[in-house]
């Protein structure tokens, strides 16, 4: 019985440093916990596996540092889908700090020899948000006559013969926004769409899916995850999984044993003369 008295008077600094151990462990080394891969990003996996090398694919990083954790592992995953099958990415973006993410993603390809301007560029920040897609999907040198690194964007081979979205093959945009404005001015030109959403948006795309409007989605962090799974190399996605994981089980047996803890020792407390039973 002493140790259960002892369990429930733990300092709870002790507490906190186990669940930031219990983070930090896992994101630093992964534990391969067991993670079931959903129709949703299934889907989106196989619809971008069929892309050729050379196929030009734009994708739209509009999302903010803030909500990076649940979207930015998908944008990880997927660019390294592309650059694999030999795919060129187009990247544009409607919010203010997509420029800085969009480089900070290429970066590490443009080390490993991707040529910018010939595999990828960043055509950088458009105001106007759905209007701003709808200008670039209508005429993209127009929307972007310089890109973000100051190149005249009619001299880039990776847009040689891209004046719409309907000369790519695929449109790819990662947002913390609803996907309406995406699937309103991107499915007039025919081509498939994917998005990457966070969790609590994600439900409102659905029904875009199931129309066939939206050709697949990646839900929040796990769809990061699932698709590393997919891509058989795991990554930020499932070392974050992991990592939540732990988390959520080490608050799961604190309170399962502070309640043991509890309970036990107050029924062993000896009931005083008079009290009332």
């Amino acid at each position: 019985m002493e140790f259960f008295k002892r369990l429930g008077e733990i300092d709870n600094r002790v507490i906190y440093i186990l669940l930031i151990l219990s983070l930090l462990i896992p994101l630093m080394k992964p534990l391969g916990l067991p993670i079931s891969v959903g129709a949703h990003t299934r889907r989106s996996f196989s619809v971008i596996d069929k892309l050729q090398a050379g196929d030009r694919v734009i994708v739209d990083i509009s999302y903010s540092v803030s909500g990076a954790a649940d979207v930015q592992p998908q944008a990880v995953a997927i660019l390294k889908h592309l650059f694999d099958k030999g795919a060129k990415a187009i990247f544009v973006t409607t919010v203010t700090e997509g420029p800085m993410i969009i480089e900070s993603l290429v970066k590490p390809w443009e080390q490993a020899g991707k040529r910018y301007g010939v595999d990828f560029c960043n055509l950088g920040f458009l105001a106007g948000g759905e209007n701003a897609i709808a200008m670039y999907c209508r005429d993209i040198k127009k929307a972007y006559p310089t890109d973000y690194r100051g190149n005249a964007t009619s001299e880039l081979p990776v847009l040689e013969g891209i004046h719409s979205a309907g000369d790519v093959k695929m449109y790819i945009f990662f947002s913390t926004q609803n996907s309406d404005m995406y699937v309103r001015q991107v499915t007039q030109y025919k081509i498939p769409i994917i998005g990457g959403l966070i969790n609590t948006i994600a439900p409102q795309a659905e029904p875009y899916v199931n129309a066939g409007q939206l050709a697949g989605i990646l839900v929040g962090l796990r769809g990061g995850a699932e698709y590393e799974i997919l891509m058989k190399s795991p990554g930020m996605g499932v070392a974050s999984m992991d990592a939540q994981s732990m988390g959520h089980l080490l608050i799961i047996m604190s309170v399962v044993l502070g309640n043991l803890s509890y309970f036990l020792t107050r029924s062993a407390k000896p009931v005083k003369k008079g009290a009332v039973k």
